[in-house]
């Protein structure tokens, strides 16, 4: 049938190929040959279909053509004019079905129809072949197995035992080798009259009693076995000691030995194996990772030896310019890894360190958490039932603990050794107690808070899996209390970089010390740029406090604030409250801080300060702007004490009072006696650097009043009424716009105290230097009174109650020391001279003297100016009523 399809298809294929190359041919004369063509054409009809025929033939037929036509056409005309509606119909139903069958059904691209139907065909021969040809195959694979089966004897399974098991050996099936070799003994002892037919036993005999050439030859190939189940059991115990395998196959190879026949027990030999391993690693580990970080210490140490013999001052520098550098990026809210490693030279002993302890964290913990699954499964009896066949260990299950518990007492000696840890409470008692030699020497506190941050938390990564692994009831204590030791020299570790002074090198068995501590080192990244938040300060009081706040976070977190695991920070950022004794010490390490950044203010503005000595840090890009401070002269001593000055007013009013309010809200203590004690101390610093200021500047105005006051050409009582003030007034009073000039280009929050407190040291140097006069005539009289009153008036917004007390004094004593004489009686015309000389210079000094006059902003003192010029018009006043 299938045949037949084919040659039927096949036939149809080449009728419709003929017909399409009969069409192609006639295609072109179709048109002018076929009678019921529109475009028919007589002549060509003619010459193609009677070529031949005669002229009368041809008219004969032209005229039965003709009457036939019309006949024809007459009969077709009235066919259509009856059944034209039909006509129409039929067309139309035949165009439809013509144009569908041609798009669809008998397309050529389907062949008309014929391609669907050949590929079913061929479909059906495939899929006869995928069914029929394996069956086939199948059938005859069988035959050969049942010929070659008939040929196997009986104890073929025996005698192929050893190389069964090495086959088994070989492809890693060691089960399918134990279940052969079960077999094998099974048959050897209870049935060996199957494996040799010939020598069957009698009722009550033994192999051994049987055949003594049977015997030997059962016994060969037994030995064969036991050696090929010898070299399997090395191999097992082999792959037991490797400690690169997994668990599961750990697992997996001890349960196939503990159904080898007897022999040393597998579960000991794992747990031996892997404790030493895992001890010789930690220790590889941590010799190598220590070997590392010396060498790079000693390398960075040897650079930084060599810097010190050329320039003592060089290491310095060095770190204040990389904590200059985190500062940058402190205050750009860089992440703290960038901040942390900014540009610091311990950076690759940092990074050393903590891979050094990541290295030894993750080598014991690769193995010990199967190490302790495997040693919880003894102890739940998951291998007693196999231990049957065995012959089993006397140890006792718990040892396994021990082990466990001996690499973790290992693991915390490493760790304590390199970070030289012990307990708690003997590190807090000794306060000289040495920090880490391994760790870097030259790293600023900034770069070192980061990598102890990072440090710690792999630890407390570590301490919390080997918490859930359940070791032992001791395990969870040790750990705690090495993980406190942790944090206490971790924030012992902080605080000297950050505070006391960290140890430089340690060449041979020499040490070396030196004092660097950051919070001493700061004033070296004063720049003296405005701040930008407040231009009474420079950007140097925002750095302390952003310096002090970094720091205090860092010691908050090292202290147990919060969990620096990667875990615990993925979970939550949840703080926790910290010990006092941690509480103690951070507080303590940022009050001495505090104290360090008042001496170094004090160092600025002293002779050493850094841009008096050429040694100023270059000024890093930053988002600071312009400066105003830049167009001072900065090496000047007056100054960089005023801008000091301004700083500790706005450290003392601002910057600490919020500092300490959130270190008393984060650590949740009170400390309002060291708040005072800090308070009193930046008092005590402005104080003294404002006096070593403000004295010297008294001290030269009251020099020139007094030579003035005080001038041997000058006789108080014989001079005749003034008509103008004398110079030394004026050389005063422009001596005082000079340092009205100086504070307010430096700092003018400053003006108001300076000035005042050289009017009231004028004011008293005038009274001493009036009291040595003995007596006044009327010229002396006004003269002293126009002067001090020209003085009053001008400095008048900056005369205090105390200054102003003592103007009152003068005023009374120089009127208690005129000595009235015959001629003095027209007093009051002489006071109206004053009056207006005063009056007059007054205008004529305003421009001079513009300075000193009263603003909008210091309207609450102009109500005591006038009380101050009242008084010594007052004094003028008295005068004349003495008279009288």
């Amino acid at each position: 049938m299938f045949l037949v399809s084919r040659r039927w298809t096949w036939s149809k294929v080449s009728a419709i190929q003929y017909e399409r190359r009969l069409l192609s041919l006639i295609h072109e004369q179709e048109a002018a040959v076929l009678v019921t063509s529109k475009s028919f054409d007589p002549k060509a009809f003619l010459s193609v279909v009677h070529p031949n025929a005669t002229y009368q033939d041809l008219v004969q037929g032209i005229a039965q053509l003709e009457a036939s036509i019309d006949a024809r056409s007459e009969a077709i005309r009235v066919l259509v004019e009856e059944n034209f509606d039909r006509f129409v119909a039929v067309k139309a139903a035949n165009d439809a079905l013509f144009a569908e069958m041609k798009e669809g059904l008998l397309s050529p691209e389907s062949d008309y129809a014929s391609r669907p139907l050949r590929d079913q065909l061929k479909q059906a021969a495939k899929k006869a072949n995928q069914v029929f040809l394996p069956v086939l195959e199948n059938a005859a694979k069988a035959q050969r197995l049942r010929t070659t089966l008939r040929v196997f004897e009986r104890s073929k399974f025996f005698f192929n035992l050893p190389s069964s098991i090495i086959e088994s050996i070989e492809a890693g099936r060691y089960d399918l080798a134990i279940r052969d070799y079960k077999k094998g003994k099974m048959l050897l002892e209870s049935r060996p009259g199957q494996l040799l037919p010939s020598a069957a036993l009698k009722e009550g005999q033994t192999v051994a009693s049987g055949d003594p050439q049977q015997r030997r030859i059962l016994e060969k190939v037994w030995g064969s076995v036991e050696k090929a189940l010898g070299e399997m059991r090395n191999v097992l115990v082999a792959q037991l000691q490797d400690s690169s395998r997994t668990l599961e196959e750990h697992e997996k190879t001890i349960e196939v030995l503990l159904d080898l026949p007897a022999g040393d027990d597998p579960i000991w030999i794992y747990f031996d194996s892997q404790h030493k391993h895992i001890l010789e690693a930690m220790k590889k580990t941590y010799l190598f990772g220590t070997a590392v970080i010396q060498f790079s210490d000693y390398a960075t140490a040897a650079i930084e030896t060599t810097a010190l013999e050329n320039e003592p001052g060089i290491l310095a520098s060095q770190i204040a310019g990389q904590l200059q550098t985190a500062m940058i990026a402190l205050e750009g809210k860089q992440t703290e890894s960038i901040v942390g490693g900014a540009r610091s030279s311990a950076e690759s002993v940092w990074q050393t360190v903590h891979d050094m302890i990541k290295s030894v964290s993750e080598t014991m913990l690769s193995t010990l958490p199967g190490f302790c699954k495997i040693s919880k499964n003894l102890m739940e009896g998951k291998y007693r039932k196999h231990q049957g066949s065995n012959t089993g260990s006397r140890r006792s299950p718990t040892q396994s603990r021990t082990m466990a518990l001996d690499v973790v007492k290992y693991y915390i000696s490493l760790i304590s050794g390199f970070f030289t840890l012990s307990d708690m409470a003997v590190m807090s008692h000794n306060l000289n107690n040495p920090l880490p030699s391994n760790l870097p020497q030259d790293s600023h506190s900034l770069s070192t808070a980061h990598y102890l941050m990072k440090v710690l938390g792999e630890l407390q990564e570590t301490v919390n899996d080997l918490d859930g692994l359940e070791i032992s009831s001791e395990v969870p204590s040790l750990l705690k209390n090495f993980l406190d030791s942790a944090k206490w020299r971790f924030l012992d570790v902080l605080v000297g970089a950050w505070l006391r002074g960290i140890i430089l090198f340690q060449p041979g068995q020499f040490l070396l010390y030196h004092s660097l501590p950051d919070a001493k080192l700061f004033y070296l990244l004063e720049n003296w740029v405005a701040s930008p938040t407040d231009m009474s300060a420079t950007h140097f009081t925002n750095q302390i406090e952003l310096f002090q706040r970094q720091l205090t976070t860092a010691a908050f977190k090292l202290a147990g604030g919060m969990d620096l695991s990667a875990s615990g920070l993925a979970k939550s950022s949840k703080q926790y409250a910290i010990p006092q004794a941690f509480v103690q010490k951070v507080t303590k390490a940022f009050f001495d801080a505090l104290y360090a950044f008042m001496d170094g203010l004090v160092l600025l503005a002293s002779d050493e300060s850094p841009i008096a000595t050429g040694k100023l840090l270059a000024i890093e890009a930053s988002s600071i702007g312009s400066n105003p401070l830049e167009l001072l002269d900065l090496k000047n001593r007056d100054t960089r004490k005023l801008i000091v000055i301004s700083n500790l007013t706005y450290l003392k009013n601002v910057a600490i009072p919020n500092m300490l309010n959130e270190l008393e809200t984060a650590l949740g203590v009170s400390i309002l006696e060291e708040r005072q004690a800090l308070l009193n101390s930046v008092h005590d610093h402005d104080k003294t650097l404002f006096d070593s200021y403000v004295k010297p500047k008294a001290k030269s105005a009251m020099d020139i009043l007094r030579s003035g006051i005080l001038d041997s050409n000058m006789d108080w009582y014989e001079t005749p009424q003034p008509t103008e003030i004398r110079s030394y007034m004026y050389e005063t009073l422009i001596y005082m716009v000079g340092i009205h000039a100086q504070v307010t280009s430096a700092a003018e929050t400053l003006l108001d105290r300076t000035l005042s407190t050289v009017v009231v040291e004028l004011a008293e140097e005038a009274l001493r230097c009036f009291r040595q006069v003995k007596r006044f005539g009327m010229g002396g009289m006004l003269r002293a009174t126009l002067e001090i009153e020209f003085m009053h008036q001008t400095l008048g917004r900056y005369v205090t109650p105390s200054a102003a007390k003592t103007l009152s004094d003068l005023y009374n004593k120089i009127s208690q020391a005129y000595s009235r004489r015959p001629g003095d009686e027209n007093l009051q015309s002489n006071l109206d001279g004053v009056k207006k000389t005063l009056a007059n210079t007054r205008r004529a000094t305003g421009i001079e003297f513009l300075c000193f006059r009263q603003t909008k902003s210091s309207g609450s003192r102009s109500a005591s100016s006038r009380t101050h010029k009242d008084e010594g018009s007052r004094s003028a006043k008295e005068l004349e009523s003495n008279r009288q």
